[in-house]
């Protein structure tokens, strides 16, 4: 009889380490998971002086701090301190007046951006921008055998979104009747079009200088719907925007570095600051706010029915899941048919945090923050508290994105150049 109960107190003990290990197990593993932060891969094209560093300068100062958003961003300092500097310069209307330098002939730029969000007094990172910004003449001027032109394809076939700069001075040059206008016009699609119809990313051509424009009619969207035309009136450009309407996201979007009243058209034909004005930057923080949104849109847009009924179903049963719920139901999605389609729709993107992006397009797709059935409560061990607060930030951070999104196109419809959602 005492070997019956040193036996049973044996195997007691046994159970309750087995179940302590397991226990653990439990709580560390999602940690890593979620640890993980995807890169999506921007490449920026646009001829010289067609301000792709106002806007990058722009961009960056509007989206450092969580203004009207939840999110900001992040960077290495010294690109910080050259950010800034470009910014100020700019700005500026006390010294000579000058704009920072443009991208050289053949010179690459290179910045890596965080997306984060703060969270419990936390700054969490969300996602990673990887911007590759090149001068168009890689694409319009004959090149020493090899390299840059080639890079610069790669960079373009792996890209999770692509940004095509187009100088709205030039713009307004043509529509004022100017021939060197038509020409610049162009030579600039001539340099985007033909690489830009082969790849598979979405678009978001980018009309700069948009408070020069400001005369050709008092309301924006009439003035975005002049430019529209004019654009579609070009064959190759119509043809890249007919050949992808149905399963590519291509966007028209005017932003300003400035904004309005900050510079004017001298009388040599220069953009010169006017006196003391400030600057207000219009629309400079859509292009990067698009590129997530308009990823997850493309590839939804490119399932079929079936993939899509399952992707309904996996959503409406992770609405209802705790975090170790949803992170061990991911994996089996991500083994079933359509989570393998899903997978291979994010292409490069998912080498590195697969499983990753997997949950932040299924959490992308369940409506905004409100929605979310929230599991904070006391009993949950502080991994899974911890992966809550996650995910709600991440859903918060992606909802946020498409919101910027969707009020452009709401207030600008001509934004938006091929099918709609």
């Amino acid at each position: 009889m005492v070997g019956v109960v040193i036996v049973i107190a044996g195997l007691t003990i046994l159970l309750l380490l087995v179940t302590k290990w397991l226990l653990n197990k439990r709580v560390h593993k999602p940690l890593v998971v979620e640890s993980e932060t995807p890169t999506f891969r921007i490449v920026a094209l646009g001829l010289q002086g067609s301000g792709k560093t106002l806007l990058l300068a722009s961009m960056y100062h509007r989206l450092k701090a969580p203004t009207d958003q939840c999110y900001f961003l992040t960077a290495p300092y010294d690109d910080v301190l050259l950010l800034n500097q470009w910014y100020v310069q700019m700005a500026s209307t006390a010294s000579s007046g000058a704009w920072p330098r443009g991208t050289a002939k053949g010179e690459t730029r290179h910045f890596n951006f965080t997306v984060k969000t703060s969270t419990g007094g936390t700054a969490l990172p969300i996602l990673k921008l990887n911007y590759l910004e090149y001068a168009g003449e890689l694409l319009t001027e004959i090149q020493e055998a090899g390299t840059r032109q080639k890079e610069l394809f790669e960079h373009i076939g792996s890209a999770d979104a692509l940004i095509g700069v187009i100088d709205g001075f030039r713009v307004k040059r043509h529509l004022d009747g100017h021939p060197d206008g038509h020409v610049h016009l162009e030579r600039t699609l001539n340099a985007l079009l033909p690489v830009m119809i082969e790849a598979s990313a979405p678009i978001s051509f980018i009309i700069t200088k948009w408070d020069l424009l400001a005369d050709l009619h008092p309301d924006e969207s009439t003035r975005l719907s002049i430019v529209h035309n004019l654009l579609m009136s070009n064959g190759h450009f119509r043809s890249l925007v007919n050949l992808h309407s149905a399963d590519r996201v291509v966007r028209l979007i005017p932003v300003s570095a400035v904004g309005p009243g900050f510079a004017k058209i001298g009388s040599t034909g220069e953009i010169v600051k006017v006196g003391q004005g400030a600057v207000h930057p219009t629309n400079v923080d859509v292009p990067l706010s698009a590129v997530v949104p308009d990823m997850f849109e493309q590839i939804e847009s490119r399932l079929n029915s079936e993939a899509l009924a399952a992707l309904g179903a996996e959503i409406r049963k992770r609405k209802q899941q705790g975090a170790l719920e949803a992170l061990a139901s991911l994996g089996t999605f991500a083994g079933q048919v359509a989570g393998r389609a899903l997978m291979a729709a994010f292409g490069p993107s998912a080498a590195i945090a697969g499983e990753v992006m997997l949950g932040m397009f299924l959490d992308s797709r369940m409506g905004g923050p409100g929605a979310e059935q929230m599991r904070l409560h006391q009993e949950l061990s502080e991994a899974e508290r911890r992966i809550e607060m996650f995910r709600r930030a991440r859903r918060r951070v992606l909802y946020d994105m498409r919101r910027k999104v969707d009020m452009l196109e709401g207030r600008l419809p001509h934004s938006r150049l091929s099918g709609g959602r």
